[in-house]
């Protein structure tokens, strides 16, 4: 019995290892060649996928938690006709490398700062959705005097609740082993039903096509990593920064849906408490991937503000 039941420990422990091995070996992350969009540049030692279309002032595009600059693909033509547009993905997401990354938003704010003075953009908006909101809101009350003003779209800006799933999955050493076991498992058909989830209001938006792009690249051993120690890192982010909301000097802008969580729409209405400049625009019957439910609607309000900001400066 003794005999049998050591077997089973080594062979758990082995299991153990391989599961280790395979996750901290990148395996199962998607290479630069399978992507069909985007060029590539190098931050202190990242490389990093992005996009950039027209002339003009320049807007900055955030992705959330998960996600890839394909999620700006419906306001990116609209939107370059008048403006320079840079979408990237962010570090650990889509097809850009996270070997440094510490999972915080005062490091995708820093690497948007390096992003503005490599690409040398000016007269500069931020437009960020969820994890990337909340990374506009980090960039607000940093104050870089080349960022005009910010928009935030289905921002977290207080406190989030992290599933417990996030929790094993960040665990060291052995969360990227975790998160590749998830990756060769259930990972696509769960983020297939979340994407279908969030656009439930919209069924014709969640074509084969666009739900089975963002289920294999979200469900990378990376990005499923990624997401989890994001997760894990947000409220210590958000703590380190909502005592200086009320500080913030330049235009905000906040687009969020009367569908989306409680704990969101909270947030935002707490903003604009405590910053009544604010303009917070809640969009009726929908969810929270505002730039694909909404598209013509959020165009719109992009507009407004970035004429506003105009003769703001001017």
């Amino acid at each position: 019995m003794k005999k049998k039941i050591k077997l089973l420990f080594v062979i758990i422990l082995i299991a153990l290892l391989a599961l280790v091995l395979l996750g901290h070996l990148g395996i199962g992350n998607k290479s630069e060649t399978d992507s069909k969009k985007g060029e590539y540049l190098t931050i202190n030692h990242e490389k990093i996928r992005y996009l950039q279309k027209g002339v003009g002032d320049d807007l900055i595009l955030i992705h959330g938690t998960p996600g890839c600059i394909e999620d700006w693909d419906l306001v990116v033509d609209s939107l370059s006709k008048k403006y320079r547009v840079t979408a990237i993905d962010r570090l650990g997401n889509g097809f850009s490398t996270a070997n440094n990354y510490q999972y915080t938003l005062e490091e995708n704010s820093a690497l948007i700062h390096d992003l503005i003075d490599t690409l040398k953009l000016k007269n500069i908006t931020i437009i960020g959705h969820s994890f990337g909101g909340s990374t506009t809101a980090q960039l607000a009350v940093e104050n870089n005097p080349k960022i005009d003003s910010y928009i935030m779209i289905a921002p977290p800006l207080y406190q989030i609740k992290p599933d417990n799933i996030y929790k094993i999955a960040s665990i060291p050493i052995l969360g990227k082993g975790f998160t590749y076991l998830i990756h060769k498992t259930t990972a696509k058909e769960i983020i297939s039903d979340g994407i279908k989830s969030s656009l439930q209001n919209n069924p014709k938006l969640h074509t084969s096509e666009f739900v089975n792009f963002r289920a294999n690249l979200w469900s990378q051993p990376k990005v499923l990593y990624t997401t989890s120690k994001e997760r894990m890192n947000y409220n210590d982010g958000l703590n380190k920064i909502t005592p200086h909301y009320s500080s913030i000097k330049k235009p905000i802008l906040i687009i969020v849906g009367d569908l989306d969580s409680e704990d969101i729409l909270k947030d935002c209405e707490k903003f604009k408490k405590i910053r009544p400049e604010t303009n917070l625009i809640i969009l009726e019957n929908t969810r929270h991937f505002v730039q694909v439910e909404r598209t013509e609607k959020l165009l719109e309000e992009i507009e407004k503000h970035l004429s506003m900001v105009k003769k703001e400066v001017l």
